[in-house]
């Protein structure tokens, strides 16, 4: 196992889970302050959506530089969200492709995110 498969197999996730969503769900919660709390594949008809917390907001760029079409050709989304009774606020990011244009693009995103952690440490 190479080190960015190693560092993309540290989190468990249930069988109900997507399997096209962990390895990005896995990359995300790598980075510190940023915690996933929900995902769907779009399951070829919707946008591909992970949805997160953050603890921390000096964190929230590591993740978004890389939903960027300057750095990795595509564009992801984010989007911040509460609900009927102001509850605290839920990030996500989107894909604007579907299928599995945007299951390779989740992916390229989780790589680069590990790649950057990496070089971090």
């Amino acid at each position: 196992m190479n080190k960015t498969n190693a560092m993309m197999a540290l989190f468990t996730f249930d069988d109900d889970m997507d399997k096209e969503c962990i390895n990005l769900c896995n990359a995300i919660n790598k980075i510190d302050g940023l915690i996933t709390n929900e995902s769907c594949c779009g399951h070829e008809e919707g946008n591909f959506r992970i949805w997160f917390t953050v603890k921390n907001l000096r964190s929230l760029p590591t993740l978004l530089y890389y939903c960027d079409p300057c750095h990795v050709g595509f564009r992801w989304n984010c989007v911040v969200t509460t609900d009927c009774a102001m509850s605290p606020v839920n990030f996500r990011i989107e894909s604007e492709s579907i299928g599995e244009r945007a299951h390779k693009e989740a992916d390229t995103i989780a790589k680069e995110i590990i790649n950057f952690l990496e070089k971090e440490k």
